[in-house]
């Protein structure tokens, strides 16, 4: 009995999955936004970081300049790629448990679209010694799960409001709280450290500082991270 109902479960996930793939391939601006995201990151990074600050025996702070954004803009993409998943098709998803679809069986459905998605945006990323496509296992690894757990936090939000634009208030104040408790730009102490455990960015930076050695770069300043 039950290896029927979990044959049940997989081949409801396989349907959905791929009924997704095909949503966002007929949603053109959908498609362009996915496709465009990780360029635009890169070439950010490449206009506002310096282009050695990986390889030059200068010490600078160019590249936790430089990380810190990655950290920043692959949580930012896994928020706004999954928000408003759920709410936007809370009316379907009820309609379709009505008569026997798995609840469990569509969050996982748009979980292992979006993770597959971002799997392959973060193929594209800033590894310690250039700037584009070199593969670093450390680096991609890091962006990937920066962006597979800002994207599991957006979809809860999505599947804790009813709408999408109550969804964009929650969703604002969550990335301002990648910023703010990142550990980066301020100094986390007391209450403010324990919130900071909660914040995928902070966990993200710290990921990236120890794959790039980022507090022997910048251990002269007094300034390394956590």
């Amino acid at each position: 009995m039950q290896s029927v109902k979990i044959g049940k479960l997989l081949r409801q996930l396989a349907v959905l999955i791929s009924r997704n793939f095909q949503l966002i391939w007929n949603q053109k601006l959908t498609l362009g936004s996915l496709i465009l995201q990780a360029p635009l990151m890169v070439l950010v990074i490449k206009l506002v970081g310096e282009p050695d600050c990986f390889t030059s025996n200068l010490i600078n702070i160019g590249s936790r300049t430089v990380l810190f954004i990655v950290c920043a803009m692959a949580s930012f993409m896994g928020l706004l790629n999954s928000y408003r998943e759920i709410c936007k098709d809370r009316e379907i998803i009820f309609r379709e448990a009505s008569v026997g679809v798995s609840l469990l069986a569509t969050v996982l459905s748009k979980a292992i679209t979006l993770f597959l998605v971002e799997a392959v945006q973060a193929g594209i990323h800033i590894p310690q010694n250039h700037l584009l496509l070199d593969t670093n296992v450390e680096i991609f690894i890091t962006i990937f799960l920066l962006m597979a757990a800002s994207s599991a936090m957006g979809l809860l939000v999505s599947a804790s409001l009813k709408s999408s634009e109550a969804a964009v208030l929650l969703v604002l104040v969550l990335i301002i709280g990648q910023v703010v408790f990142s550990g980066v730009m301020f100094s986390m102490t007391g209450a403010l450290t324990a919130i900071s455990y909660i914040i995928v960015c902070r966990w993200g930076m710290g990921a990236l500082g120890a794959s790039t050695d980022l507090n022997d770069r910048l251990s002269w300043l007094k300034a390394g991270l956590d």
